[in-house]
């Protein structure tokens, strides 16, 4: 979707998209392959300015490998497990395919404990080598009594099963699903048992004897120590044999250099012969080469909870068990023969034959719904689509009507219309159950997802080509993205699983993988260190939340060992190099499976025959066992059903509004384009604004000035901090500063077929949609081809694709007339932008929500602010930060309280009625007096009587009336010198927030509902009828005093501390009064210190003081410049300020250039600190909580203020803070 910055430095995207000539800098030439090196290497750091980010697996790419070295023997490694056996493999599967190529294997088994959770990932990678077959296997856990995770020496015996074909792998799939969510299993113990597998197996399995923890080898350990000869071992066979019959049982050999490996063989051997079985070799593999012997122990130290000096007896005694080539294993197993005269080597050839498949032929079909009578899935899915086109085009246009029609021929020509049916079988489902839900992504492109409700966007009337989502030639499955209100997604979840049932419908997985921070942790523990020293080194990782471990470590890189180290930032860190090696070694290795923020795949026959099916940790929740990638490379097809909680906090601001304004508004009825609106976000005032309120964001919309709903598109599409950060400028910023001056000012095309595409944007391509457009108005391609060119171009697979379609358009540019260096320039536009530019219809629906928030927010900041409390934790800021901004916007805060809080933040009257008003379990007040005693102010004189918006709580709101005309006066040029007055607009001035009592950190929203449901009864009389009531525990009633809670019973907060103890003895089985009771001292009133200290303890939150208020006076005399006083203050010159530090950020692409926000009692200063500031102050600048800068003043013409640091002194706080520190 264009998160991803583009495979090139900024400056010289911008000069590309600019269509500037390059510029040659011989001395950067060096420096930039280094990084263009380090780049290639690790292609996962997006240099996003979101505080969320996850790893997206990208296509493997095959590796270069040369002819096997020495004599090739014919050999299959039939026993082999990757990382996916978590803390038990060492490598990845890509990585033993490569090995096994290397060594010239004929085939390869992936085998790991418990499922197929690598199976799909090894099938991609080896699509790439025809000449390596794949086999599909598991080794089972049996007779587990708990999950294994933290035993030295694991219990149960291991069955190593492999599938024969895909009949086979059906029903191993199916198996492992029914042991894994079996009555009593849990997650790492699933519940197998003997004589149900070998019903699954029917046939369509080979069982191979397998490891020391496999039942033979154990009954042959145990009768070494008897000298019985192997008996127990033969009976064990003999068992297999009778389950599974004899053509389907081998027996393994694997030596792993231990002193018994050779003893054993031969006892194995020789229960084979007895039994007329044959023998195979494998090498039981858990890495692909020796030297990853070390990270396999460490990963076991993990995995055992153990530190490897701790594990050292269970550990093998060196690295046996890698990938060998099939010479290696001859003259290990030569003397091994069956009865048919095959080596035990050649044996596994011979299996691999009967055993190998490629396993994408696995993939199924989509559910078919219930139809009325008579229909099809597309004759259904066809008058759905003309109902919804009678609804919203009631006149129906000739060239829309061809558009949808064009649209289901597609989609009937790919055998889709289930899949819509079933995204809008769920959507209506969502609305029917009054949850807020809007479709997103390239399913806007659609018009069919608009005339089905699925998307609020219009494709037609924005021109949004269809290819872009779903194409003719394309070979892939539509993907819709349909995001619910978040605290509800719970639900929709659960009706899928009722609809489809629990074997055909499951989440995807997310695989948890080692991030830097983790694995310095798990490696320093492995290796003995104290949890203490983990923690510290841990923290001293500069880039703990994305890229590469190696880069946050400051390894450095092959490309960079040549070059000055000015060339990179090597961060400051006493780290081990032992520790260091290791976690760089198990980067992005997978540590264990979570949910998939809201994927699902649903099936016609039971997924869990594709993959399997386990329990996750969340309560009637199960997952599949692969994550989003591997899902797709299977064709399994996702339904992505997001929780967003920007559409809970306005599902929450709504019903507050409704239920103490009578006020009703939905995403569809708040009024269009509103000035005050953009004004508000014109002057940079959008903290708490869906996708525009981080610290990149708030400093383009002084600059980009959006007067109109399409400006908030492009703003969606153009807020990446590279090229804000990077220094280059980007040029469709150029150009609206330009039409500001001069709004006739000519915009200048490339060449005049590209007016019709890039006019909306003024002549510069911001959107993957015009690159579409582009090839198809220059380049005579048809749509297809288009979105073909779009994603080669984005691909690092699509090199060959990519000369056929460029010949294409380079032969269509010249038909129409365009040749040379102009065709190149649009070439290179077309390249520069093909794997970065966002898709328009995603800016669309995102930018709705970003005009609905904002509109909420001028005119209901409290119920905003609310609502925002109660959705947390989302967006960029923390709830103090976003209280803080309500205050300076003149919002009143109210901290928690025993008679008046709800459960969560809710709204208040500003002056009590005389009837003071129920505060229900949702926070809100249940009786609205018209007697508020809140002065009338000119604006709220001329507040609308509209009977469409106000019922009977009108007298309520302030305001404009002007503010709920749906048709708005035309928006005039933005003056940012004028007073907007936008304090006018606010609606809700008659109440003040009011903290709800879950946001107290000790108090439970299950406690929290328990007080409130209690009072509702009757109000509380003191502290013990508190206590015997709802039974808080000593350290929640505590809690409850030091938040302020209790003084509405108790005027003194140390008081009501010294009352809680004895109170909490209290309890409604015991007669009142019998706890001890200890008469309070003379005790000093809390301070307002005091009071700030408690609150942010207890809450996180000061509804009334900030840190930096108490430190002024010292400050002052220091000099040190408020946040308010840079507003005025000359540009350009050093001053000093301090203030709470509430973020840290350095993006990928940012040149190792630090931001960083930090506030004080008046607002809110970004500080930019350099590489060079940094390394002299790194200590400071990392670990502090409250920071005194100095360095020079920077003001835009647009009022964007910086300050660029160039010395920092740590500021202590009266009060403990944290900050939010993203990549």
């Amino acid at each position: 979707m264009g998160w991803h910055n583009p495979p090139m430095p900024w400056k010289e995207f911008e000069r590309k998209l600019s269509g500037r000539p390059a510029l040659n800098h011989p001395e950067k030439n060096e420096a930039g392959k280094a990084s263009q090196s380090l780049n290639a290497a690790y292609p996962e750091v997006d240099g996003g300015d979101a505080p969320a980010w996850s790893y997206h697996r990208p296509p493997y790419i095959p590796a270069e490998i040369g002819p096997p070295a020495g004599p090739v023997l014919p050999y299959a490694e039939l026993h082999a497990h990757s990382n996916f056996s978590f803390l038990d493999g060492a490598s990845e599967p890509a990585e033993l395919v490569e090995e096994a190529v290397r060594l010239g294997l004929h085939a390869l088994a992936i085998t790991d404990h418990d499922g197929l959770y690598g199976a799909a990932i090894m099938a991609e990678a080896a699509a790439s080598y025809p000449q390596l077959k794949t086999i599909y296997g598991a080794e089972l856990s049996l007779g587990l009594s708990k999950p294994q995770n933290g035993e030295a020496d694991p219990e149960g015996n291991h069955l190593l099963i492999l599938a024969r074909g895909i009949e086979g792998y059906h029903r191993l799939s199916s198996a492992i699903t029914q042991g894994q969510l079996a009555h009593g299993a849990q997650k790492g113990r699933p519940r197998y048992q003997l004589s149900e597998l070998a019903n699954w197996a029917d046939g369509h399995w080979l069982i191979l004897t397998g490891c020391r923890k496999g039942a033979v080898r154990r009954a042959l350990a145990a009768g070494l120590t008897e000298q019985d000869g192997g008996a127990a071992a033969e009976r064990e066979v003999s068992n297999l044999v009778a389950l599974f019959g004899a053509e389907n049982v081998v027996v393994e050999l694997y030596d792993h250099g231990n002193p018994q490996d050779s003893a054993t063989n031969d006892l194995l051997a020789g229960i084979a012969a007895r039994l007329g079985l044959p023998v195979v070799a494998t090498n039981n593999v858990h890495y692909a080469r020796p030297e990853q012997h070390r990270t396999a122990a460490a990963l076991a130290a993990v995995r055992a909870r153990r530190s490897l000096d701790e594990l050292d007896g269970w550990l093998p005694s060196g690295p046996g068990a890698f990938m060998r080539s099939g010479a290696e294993m001859e003259n290990r197993f030569g003397r091994f023969r069956n009865q048919d005269g095959s080596s035990a080597v050649g044996y596994s050839v011979q299996l691999a034959e009967q055993l190998a498949f490629p396993l994408n032929k696995a993939k199924p079909r989509l559910p078919k719904l219930a139809l009325p009578e008579g229909e099809t899935q597309m004759s259904h899915l066809r008058n759905e689509v003309w109902r919804g086109a009678a609804e919203k085009y009631p006149d129906l246009s000739e060239e829309k009507r061809q558009r949808i029609e064009n649209e289901l021929a597609v989609i009937e020509a790919k055998d889709f219309p289930g899949y819509f049916l079933i995204v809008h079988e769920i959507v209506q489902y969502a609305k029917k159950q009054g949850i807020l839900c809007q479709g997103r992504g390239s399913a806007a492109n659609s018009a069919v997802c608009y005339l089905l409700g699925i998307t609020a966007v219009d494709s037609i009337k924005y021109d949004l080509p269809f290819e872009r989502f779903l194409s003719s030639i394309r070979d892939e499955e539509p993907d819709i993205d349909v995001d619910f209100d978040a605290r509800r997604r719970e639900e929709v979840i659960q009706h899928v699983y009722e609809t489809y049932g629990r074997l055909n419908a499951a989440q995807v997985a997310n695989v948890i993988s080692y991030r830097p921070k983790f694995a310095v942790r798990d490696m320093a523990k492995a290796l003995g260190y104290s949890s203490g020293q983990q923690d510290a080194w841990s923290k001293q990782l500069e880039n703990p939340y994305g890229g590469s471990v190696r880069a946050a470590y400051g390894v450095r890189s092959k490309a960079l060992q040549g070059l000055p180290k000015t060339h990179t930032t090597e961060p400051e860190n006493d780290i081990p190099e032992e520790v260091q090696r290791l976690a760089a070694d198990i980067s992005k290795f997978p540590r264990h499976l979570g949910i998939h923020s809201g994927g699902m795949v649903l099936t016609e026959r039971p997924v869990s025959e594709i993959c399997p099916i386990e329990h996750a940790r969340m309560e009637n929740r199960t997952v599949l066992q692969w994550d989003k990638d591997a899902c797709a490379y299977m064709g399994l097809v996702k339904f992505d059903l997001l929780g967003l909680g920007m559409l809970a906090a306005l599902q929450h601001c709504f019903d507050l509004v409704r239920d103490n304004y009578g006020e009703q508004w939905t995403l569809d009825t708040i009024p269009k384009e509103e000035q005050a609106v953009y004004d508000q976000l014109c002057l940079a005032d959008s903290i708490g604004v869906f996708q525009v309120e981080s610290r990149a964001q708030i400093s383009i919309l002084p600059r980009l000035k959006p007067r109109k709903f399409y400006d908030l598109v492009v703003e969606v599409a153009l807020v990446r901090p590279g090229p804000i950060q990077g220094g280059a400028v980007h040029p469709y910023m150029r150009q609206r500063a330009a039409r500001v001056l001069d709004p006739e000012a000519e915009i200048s095309y490339d060449h005049p077929l590209l007016e019709p595409v890039l006019k909306r944007t003024l002549g510069v391509p911001i959107f993957q949609e015009q690159l579409m457009q582009m090839a198809i108005a220059v380049g005579n391609c048809t749509p297809e081809d288009a979105d073909l060119l779009r994603r080669a171009m984005g691909s690092k697979r699509g090199e060959e694709r990519i000369e056929s379609l460029k010949a294409k358009l380079f032969n269509g540019m010249a038909e129409n007339g365009i040749t040379g260096e102009a065709a190149e320039g649009i070439y290179q536009q077309i390249a520069a932008f093909a794997n970065f530019g966002f898709a328009e219809s995603h800016s669309i629906s995102f930018a709705l929500l970003v005009y609905v928030s904002a509109w909420l927010r001028l005119h209901y900041p409290a119920a905003f602010l609310a609502s925002l409390l109660r959705s947390q934790p989302m967006g960029f800021y923390s709830a103090r930060t976003l209280v803080e901004d309500a205050r300076r916007h003149g919002v009143e805060v109210r901290g928690p309280d025993l008679l008046r809080s709800g459960v969560e933040a809710g709204l208040e009257f500003l002056t009590e009625p005389a009837d003071e008003p129920e505060i229900t379990t949702s926070g809100r007040s249940s009786n609205h007096s018209p007697d508020i005693g809140h002065p009338a102010s000119p604006a709220t004189e001329a507040t609308t009587q509209s009977n469409d918006h106000n019922c009977h709580n009108s007298h309520l709101v302030s305001g404009l009336a002007s503010c709920l005309e749906h048709e708005q006066p035309a928006i005039r040029n933005f003056d940012k010198d004028a007073d907007h007055h936008l304090a006018d607009h606010r609606r809700d001035k008659a109440h003040v927030v009011r903290l709800g009592l879950s946001s107290i950190k000790a108090v439970s929203s299950t406690l929290a509902e328990r007080i409130v449901a209690e009072r509702a009864k009757a109000p509380f009389s003191d502290l013990a009828d508190l206590s015997r009531r709802v039974e808080p525990s000593t350290a929640q009633l505590e809690a409850l005093a030091a938040a302020g809670a209790l003084e509405s019973l108790i005027n003194s907060r140390r008081e009501a501390l010294w009352q809680a103890g004895p109170a909490s003895q209290e309890r409604a089985d015991q007669l009142p009064g019998i706890a001890l009771q200890y008469e309070a001292p003379m005790l000093p009133v809390f301070t307002e210190l005091d009071q700030l200290v408690s609150d942010i303890w207890t809450t996180g939150i000061s509804p009334k003081d900030h840190p930096l208020r108490h430190l002024r006076k010292e400050l002052q005399k220091q000099g040190i410049a408020r946040a308010l006083d840079l507003k005025t203050l000359e540009p350009g010159r050093r001053i000093r300020v301090a203030g709470v530090v509430t973020h840290r950020q350095r993006p990928a692409t940012a040149n190792s250039t630090t931001f960083i926000n930090v506030e004080d009692e008046t607002g809110l200063i970004n500080v930019v600190c350099s590489e060079g500031a940094w390394n002299r102050h790194r200590r400071v600048v990392r670990e502090s909580a409250g920071l005194i800068v100095r360095g020079i003043l920077e003001r835009s013409a647009e009022g964007v203020t910086n300050l660029l640091a160039d010395h920092f002194e740590e500021l202590t706080l009266p009060v403990q803070m944290h900050s939010r520190d993203f990549r």
